[in-house]
């Protein structure tokens, strides 16, 4: 009988903080009341275009090292069991396109904004 009584106290007790926790999680999903938080500082279009530039060059240099990094694993020597690096390859491949898109679309809006 208080082994049966330990149980459902236990079960008491993760239902009523599962029950709590939800309750507070929907709490914090519940957008602010004003959405525009940030100041809007109206910079010269050049000063922007200026860091859009650098972040393109930024993102560059994100891709080239992963394309370091996928040239590194694609050349290192299988682990035993028959497994290979090629999805690590991949993966970092997939990285650097990706990093080299966002580069061209900041360079894109740079140079837009240099007109």
């Amino acid at each position: 009988m208080n082994r049966r009584f330990n149980v459902l106290v236990g079960l008491s007790a993760v239902a009523l903080l599962a029950t709590a926790s939800l309750s507070f999680a929907a709490e914090e999903a519940k957008p602010p009341m004003h959405m525009h938080k940030s100041e809007m500082d109206h910079r010269s279009d050049k000063e922007v275009a200026t860091e859009y530039k650098s972040e393109a060059t930024q993102l560059r240099e994100k891709a080239d090292s992963h394309r370091k990094l996928a040239k590194l694993y694609m050349g290192r020597t299988a682990p035993k069991g028959g497994a290979s690096y090629a999805s690590v390859a991949k993966h970092c491949e997939n990285l650097a396109k990706s990093y080299e898109d966002a580069a061209k679309e900041a360079e894109t809006v740079s140079s837009e904004l240099s007109k």
